[in-house]
């Protein structure tokens, strides 16, 4: 016997279905043409700031100390949402270490040049990862005993030239500042009977100024 309740049921339920399908993409619709995406960005910016550095040799016996550096970057907008992050970085390492009854330090130069990624996931955060090429200039070892200090420059070969890498967490605020928080490490193969190694990891704080931007799009 023919059931009217639940032809009726079925045909009420196909078309409620129907409506509330076209209701989901008309939203779709009007999302993708809300404020959020149709914002403008400047293609082009230009930007620099103070950074401390807190890095360390991977040494067991080795303790960072803080420095202070300074970056210029420049970023290029591949979209709204993501760009390519260059520059240079001029990034002093210090870390103590004991030499016999003293204490001895390192004191490191290095010029980074980055290559990241920087995605944004927000208008407010944006995320960094990306590698990093430490250009050496120089480096002297300083011993401390008592009251006296020993300065000693490293010769050409025992530090030299190395790659890293960055993770870079940050946020945007007061429109034209950006303040992050990097971990970073480098590698470099030095020879067994050498006591000082290339490789080095730690923590940078930053807090930059946008210069310069190109015309929003």
């Amino acid at each position: 016997m023919f059931n009217y309740s639940k032809c009726l049921f079925i045909v009420f339920l196909f078309i409620s279905t129907n409506i509330v399908a076209q209701g989901g993409a008309l939203l779709f619709q009007q999302y993708n043409r809300g404020p959020g995406l149709g914002e403008s960005y400047s293609k082009w910016s230009l930007y620099g700031g103070p950074e401390i550095n807190r890095i360390n040799a991977t040494l067991s016996t080795s303790s960072p100390t803080l420095t202070v550096g300074a970056l210029i970057h420049l970023e290029y907008r591949l979209s709204k949402t993501a760009g390519l992050v260059t520059g240079a970085s001029y990034t002093p390492v210090s870390y103590t270490f004991p030499v016999l009854d003293s204490l001895g330090k390192h004191r490191l130069k290095y010029i980074s040049i980055p290559l990241f990624l920087r995605v944004h996931p927000t208008k407010k955060v944006s995320l960094n990862f990306g590698a990093l090429y430490n250009l050496y200039l120089k480096g002297t070892k300083i011993v401390s005993f008592e009251d006296t200090e020993t300065i000693s420059p490293y010769e050409e070969g025992v530090f030299s030239n190395s790659f890293g890498f960055v993770v870079q967490a940050g946020y945007h605020f007061w429109q034209q500042f950006y303040g992050y928080v990097n971990y970073r490490w480098a590698k470099k193969t030095s020879p067994l009977t050498q006591a000082e190694t290339n490789n080095s990891k730690g923590l940078q704080l930053g807090l930059t100024y946008t210069f310069w931007s190109s015309s929003k799009r």
